[in-house]
């Protein structure tokens, strides 16, 4: 079995995720880690071994790397293009850029280089979610689509995540997944309308808090379907929960995202589905294996396709600082 030597860029937490999953599969080693603060970098190294560096030229000039996963927040994304150039394979934590014109000059460099890539929503490697997707073809057409994102504030003092120039705001950055899982299950969106705030954690948290707490998105849906996502982050100890429901014809069809259960609802009958399956440990997996056979196949993911849902949750952005619906298409 070839071995596929991987170096993570961002050492941060969700950095931590891929590597406790990465040094579980099979002919993988985690070779370098990266990170501006070297500090971080090298806890990174001591913890699961290989190289630390502060800079990319150092790493890409000083190893020998087959995939690079990028784990920096939003507003650093770009300098990885250097290592798609190479012809290394990158797997990209989401959103890919904070910018359209950011994430398009990305794509440009793996169009031209023609390296694997992979982006990590995770929700679509799933079993539930290619159960919920046979569920809604099966039952469509889908009249509404109901999304939410609630999640306790947990960040620290000065993260980047509190800046909208360096996350890119709540929907952006956090409740992307349930847009990303909207698009998945029910297509692509043709109108977007948005009403974003930051209503109680930068008056009583975070005075500098420049991101969002609360959004509502009003979306259509090129199906014909209509379509809101909310989302919070201010229920400190009170209450959490993510999901996606899809009303069809014949049933309801409901993906609560983090609980990894599903649910469908049809006449005189509740079907309830919970899945065992660690979707990180999925995605990377799929990742490692497409480098290893050239398949991607299986890849649910790719850079292209992410930035369609880069784009809904940019319309939101614009749309709530518009007051205006935005066309996508």
């Amino acid at each position: 079995m070839k071995e596929i030597n991987v170096a993570i860029i961002g050492c941060g937490g969700i950095a931590t995720v891929h590597a406790e999953r990465l040094i579980k599969i099979e002919g993988v080693r985690l070779k370098a880690f990266m990170d501006v603060e070297e500090k971080r970098a090298k806890s990174f190294s001591e913890k699961f071994g290989g190289q630390y560096y502060s800079s990319i030229d150092s790493l890409i000039k000083n190893e020998s790397i087959d995939a690079i996963y990028v784990a920096t927040p939003p507003f650093a994304r770009g300098e990885e293009v250097k290592a798609i150039e190479k012809g290394i394979a990158v797997f990209f934590e989401k959103p890919v850029a904070l910018t359209l014109s950011r994430a398009e000059e990305i794509l440009d460099s793996i169009k031209r280089h023609s390296v694997i890539n992979s982006v990590g929503y995770m929700w679509r490697y799933l079993d539930i979610s290619s159960i919920a997707k046979e569920e809604v073809l099966k039952n469509s057409p889908t009249a509404m689509v109901l999304g939410q994102y609630i999640d306790p504030f947990w960040f620290p003092p000065n993260h980047w995540w509190l800046y909208k120039d360096k996350g890119g705001g709540q929907v952006l950055e956090q409740a992307t997944h349930v847009f990303d899982l909207a698009r998945y299950l029910e297509g692509e969106v043709s109108h977007v309308y948005a009403e974003i705030d930051n209503l109680i954690a930068g008056k009583f948290i975070y005075p500098d808090m420049t991101a969002e707490d609360s959004s509502i998105v009003s979306l259509r849906f090129r199906s014909g379907a209509i379509g809101v996502i909310v989302s919070s982050c201010v229920s400190q100890n009170t209450f959490t929960g993510t999901f996606l429901r899809l009303i069809t014809r014949n049933a309801v069809v409901e993906h609560s995202g983090h609980s990894k259960i599903l649910r469908i609802y049809e006449k005189n009958r509740v079907q309830e589905i919970r899945s065992s399956v660690d979707p990180y440990l999925e995605e990377d997996k799929v990742f490692i294996e497409a480098i290893r056979t050239g398949d991607t196949s299986k890849i649910k993911s790719s850079f292209e396709d992410s930035i369609k849902t880069l784009k809904i949750t940019l319309a939101a952005n614009e749309s709530a600082k518009t007051g205006k619906p935005v066309s996508l298409y």
